[in-house]
């Protein structure tokens, strides 16, 4: 078996940039791209029964298809061996140290210079894990801030429809994407509402305003 990466992002130019990035470099002799998430699962599934068939994931965190905690623990269930580095275009305050807990090896802003993405798949595929300079003082500066707080008190449940909330999607789309009865997601929503303090959609966008998690 040969080494392999899977891709996941919904760019073409970003698809095309980093295909040719890993090629120009030879850092691994195959490359699968997946431009959404249901993509990434088909191709995580077809090879299931292979556990180290990806030697590693690259994961946009903004999938228009597909949110990103989901995608992350089906990779992590389905192909173990594989680690994850998440790329994004900004931090997402609320939901790094719940991906760094789940298991994830890298996060990478977009912005990156290529020598920071080669030093990052170089120590991931050593074993070790790199976050972004940009990350970890995020990370410090807000180690006990209300975000930190209300992440915590989010399940991965809740923190899934809350991301997905905050881009837009509306109750039809997230019970489409999340394969969930309109119920469950009004229950979630309630919840949501409850944990953050608001009352209504508005004010869930200034809230997400507010933190930085969206931009106007």
């Amino acid at each position: 078996m040969g080494s392999n990466i899977l891709i996941v992002d919904d760019h073409p130019v970003v698809q095309m940039g980093m295909r040719s990035f890993v090629d120009r470099y030879k850092l691994f002799e195959h490359t699968d791209v997946a431009g959404t998430g249901k993509e990434a699962v088909q191709f995580i599934k077809e090879h299931r029964a292979e556990p180290g068939f990806y030697e590693m994931a690259i994961v946009d965190i903004n999938l228009p298809d597909y949110e990103a905690i989901a995608l992350v623990k089906f990779i992590m269930d389905n192909s173990p061996n594989t680690p994850i580095i998440m790329f994004s275009m900004e931090p997402p305050k609320l939901y790094v140290k719940r991906l760094i807990n789940m298991g994830i090896k890298g996060f990478l802003n977009k912005t990156a210079p290529d020598e920071e993405l080669l030093f990052a798949i170089k120590n991931v595929k050593a074993g070790k894990t790199y976050f972004s300079s940009e990350i970890m003082t995020d990370i410090v500066n807000n180690a006990d801030d209300e975000i930190s707080a209300v992440a915590n008190e989010l399940s991965d449940r809740e923190s899934e429809i809350l991301s997905l909330m905050i881009r837009g999607k509306s109750p039809k789309e997230i019970c489409e994407l999340l394969s969930l009865h309109k119920s469950s997601v009004a229950t979630y929503r309630t919840r949501i509402f409850d944990k953050l303090g608001v009352n209504s959609n508005f004010e869930l966008y200034q809230w997400a305003l507010k933190e930085g998690l969206i931009h106007p």
